[in-house]
């Protein structure tokens, strides 16, 4: 199993999850997602995975898929949520900056994840096409590497506005001042919470073992304490096509 979810949440989250299913599990903190031309599913070196809808996405359109969505997600802890796997893109800046929506960063330095992630660029981009722009046009976009970055720079004054998930903006607030005396003038969303995969050759009957005990893992304790602590309540069944809201909306504001 390989996951491009970390740091922005926790790595031990992912291995116990890994152990529910007897796999080795393995990162990748570069992208929010495998590059098209790198896809370890492609070439047999994974075969289930944590990638961004947005990756998932890329995977699977305009070519041979090659994975397809497990039938998992998790539900974060936010009352904008209501109960569902959905989550928001919140675009921050600092407690004295005069912004009051996005509309008002026009020329802003802002700082996003990764060109995979959803939540730290494709919303930004998504929300500024519905709205007949492109991103390159409203702001100076610096790519961070990650969440915690985004609000480590916000935070020291070399950005003034930032593209954060909201599960993770919301972990971060409940540890650090600096974080929740930042404000967000937007939020965008809601998007499907990031899919886990398999190979999309896999067999059924394995797909839905997998399934099964990824599902079984919320009675574990120590998966239960590791998703509150990065503001998620529970891992859930979801829909066959869990990623469609992100598909359409990709082609909708194609680059």
């Amino acid at each position: 199993m390989i996951s491009y979810l970390a740091p922005g949440y926790p790595a031990e989250l992912f291995e116990r999850i890994g152990a529910h299913i007897g796999a080795e599990v393995s990162f990748d903190t570069n992208r929010s997602g495998p590059e098209p031309d790198d896809d370890p599913f492609a070439d047999g070196r994974a075969d289930v995975g944590w990638i961004c809808s947005t990756a998932f996405v890329e995977l699977t359109t305009d070519r041979a898929p090659s994975v397809r969505e497990l039938g998992v997600a998790w539900v974060p802890d936010d009352p904008d949520a209501v109960g569902r796997p959905v989550y928001f893109s919140d675009v921050i800046v600092t407690a004295n900056s005069t912004a009051s929506s996005l509309d008002d960063l026009t020329g802003a330095h802002i700082g996003c994840n990764d060109p995979a992630s959803l939540s730290g660029y494709h919303s930004l981009r998504i929300e500024l096409g519905r709205r007949g722009q492109t991103i390159d046009e409203v702001a100076h976009i610096e790519m961070t590497g990650g969440h915690h970055a985004s609000l480590d720079r916000l935070i020291d004054g070399s950005l003034e506005a930032a593209v954060i998930a909201s599960v993770v903006l919301r972990t971060r607030r409940r540890a650090a001042p600096a974080v929740t005396a930042l404000r967000i003038v937007e939020r965008l969303g809601p998007w499907p919470t990031q899919p886990m995969v398999v190979r999309s050759d896999m067999p059924d009957s394995d797909i839905g073992l997998i399934r099964d005990a990824v599902l079984r893992a919320n009675d574990d304790p120590a998966v239960a304490a590791l998703m509150r602590s990065a503001s998620l309540t529970s891992l859930v069944r979801t829909g066959v096509d869990h990623c469609g809201p992100v598909r359409a909306a990709m082609r909708a504001t194609a680059r």
